[in-house]
């Protein structure tokens, strides 16, 4: 579910950089910040899918996965809190027609699923065995 949701943010994005960079400058932050994260946040994205896809990486694309959607919910609830005194639009794609409480939800989910995935690629499960230099065998 993770791949889907980072492949799908980040094509979405890089697909309409224009579109990508006016909701980017609409937000709260300096215009600076702003620039560099409209090509920051699709790429970190699109990086996660593709590490989650081997067995190799996916503890770290876990753990990433899972700091993106924390800061992603911090600042979704932030902006709910009207602690910035105006509320940015919502981000695009199928999140666009989100009120900003559904999309804390959907984060939220998302953040959970996260640290599920992280927590279970820590589990001894029956089917990983030792070989004889200690090396987890699958």
């Amino acid at each position: 579910m993770l791949v889907i949701l980072w492949s799908y943010a980040s094509v979405t994005k890089l697909s309409n950089m224009e579109r990508s960079r006016l909701q980017m400058l609409n937000q709260i932050f300096p215009p600076w910040i702003a620039e560099m994260l409209v090509w920051l946040v699709p790429l970190a994205e699109l990086l996660l899918a593709i590490l989650l896809l081997f067995q190799g990486t996916r503890p770290k694309a876990l753990f990433g996965s899972l700091l993106l959607l924390v800061a992603f919910s911090g600042y979704v609830g932030l902006v709910m809190t009207g602690i910035f005194g105006r509320i940015p639009c919502s981000c695009g794609g199928i999140l666009t027609g989100m009120s900003y409480s559904v999309h804390l939800v959907f984060n939220l989910c998302y953040t959970a699923i996260a640290a599920a995935g992280l927590y279970l690629q820590h589990q001894d499960f029956p089917y990983h065995t030792t070989n004889q230099q200690g090396k987890e065998a699958v």
